[in-house]
């Protein structure tokens, strides 16, 4: 096909980057037996893969979005603020929760609850977040350090779900522990029907490259089940760079996605052979606009609102002109009427777009 660009821009705020488009990489998904249309999903992220922002990424093509990871505990406690984290809609079957946690026998508890009460169909397990609550309580990366550990819930959660299992992992706890091969043998042997390898130790965070040579040594350690590549993917280049180089199943985009969920819908759209096209100023609005009406649905407390809107917006201006004056204005405001009016200037359509 060539060599194609995508280009900068008002809107996208990216540098032109050559592009070796892979079109057969590009294709439907199965796990667990569930096909999905594609293989591009989007990632589970604390304080933003929220309902709202999960349709818009599905609307934009991504073909699978996983929640907010929910703490276990908590969801058998029956915590409100957990369950909050659990709002679906029919429209975004199947959606795959995510939990957290490190005793085998509620997370077993938690699974059958999200099955039984939510109708969930495919249920993810976080053994890849590196932030110090998580590994306080020995979950999360910490996982990592204890492969027995690992195959004890793994095990527990299998017996407990009949839907699609996977679990998201990173390469290992620091650059002295790579044991990402090791943790993927394991799930795949207790049951497993799918592999998130993040790129990054536990000790990077999100510093640094991803290691795309230890997520292709995964993708070979576990021939039998499909993995998912993730970390730095921002481009549809990316998408299909990291698809070569990993030979993965797929891949999670998540920050990328912020601000952008066009990722979804350009990617698709060079695999089909056609450009990767920006969305016009009038499209973007269009998107922002739906995004508003979603977030507005899912928090109508005014102030809860505010708080949780403004970041998304900061995401969509960025790499616009002024965006950094707008990020700063509505960042620093608390009042839900400022932000919107704020948003409605800057946003605006010409009259002729």
């Amino acid at each position: 096909m060539g060599k194609k660009s995508f280009g900068s821009g008002e809107f996208s705020g990216i540098a032109s980057t050559p592009l070796r488009v892979d079109p057969e990489r590009i294709a439907p998904l199965t796990a667990g037996g569930r096909e999905l249309p594609n293989n591009l999903v989007l990632a589970p992220m604390a304080g933003v893969s929220n309902l709202p922002f999960r349709l818009i990424a599905r609307e934009a093509g991504a073909a699978l979005a996983f929640t907010e990871t929910v703490s276990a505990k908590a969801l058998v406690q029956g915590g409100a603020k957990t369950r909050r984290l659990l709002a679906s809609s029919p429209t975004e079957t199947p959606v795959a929760f995510q939990l957290f946690g490190a005793d085998p026998g509620v997370l077993a508890e938690a699974s059958r609850i999200l099955a039984g009460e939510h109708g969930a169909v495919w249920i993810d397990l976080n053994l890849g977040c590196p932030v110090k609550k998580f590994i306080r309580n020995g979950a999360g990366s910490a996982l990592l350090r204890d492969p027995l550990r690992v195959r004890e819930i793994a095990a527990a959660m299998r017996a407990a779900i009949s839907g699609t299992f996977s679990v998201k992992i990173r390469t290992g706890w620091d650059a002295d522990s790579i044991n990402a091969p090791e943790i993927a043998r394991i799930a795949a042997a207790e049951g497993v029907d799918l592999l998130t390898v993040h790129g990054r130790t536990r000790a990077q965070q999100y510093t640094g490259t991803t290691d795309r040579a230890t997520i292709a040594r995964v993708v070979q350690a576990v021939p039998e089940i499909p993995v998912l590549a993730n970390g730095d993917i921002t481009l549809p280049a990316h998408v299909f760079d990291m698809l070569r180089e990993t030979g993965a199943a797929g891949v999670m985009i998540g920050r990328g996605a912020m601000g952008n969920p066009w990722i979804f819908e350009q990617t698709l759209a060079l695999a089909r052979g056609e450009s990767a096209r920006r969305p016009s100023r009038a499209e973007r609005r269009a998107t922002i606009d739906r995004h508003i009406d979603l977030m507005a649905a899912s928090f109508p407390d005014r102030k809860l609102l505010a708080a949780n809107l403004k970041k998304y917006l900061a995401a969509y201006a960025k790499g616009m002109r002024g965006s950094a004056d707008f990020r700063r204005h509505i960042l620093e405001s608390d009042d839900l009427d400022a932000i919107l009016a704020h948003a409605d200037v800057f946003f605006a359509v010409p009259e002729a777009a």
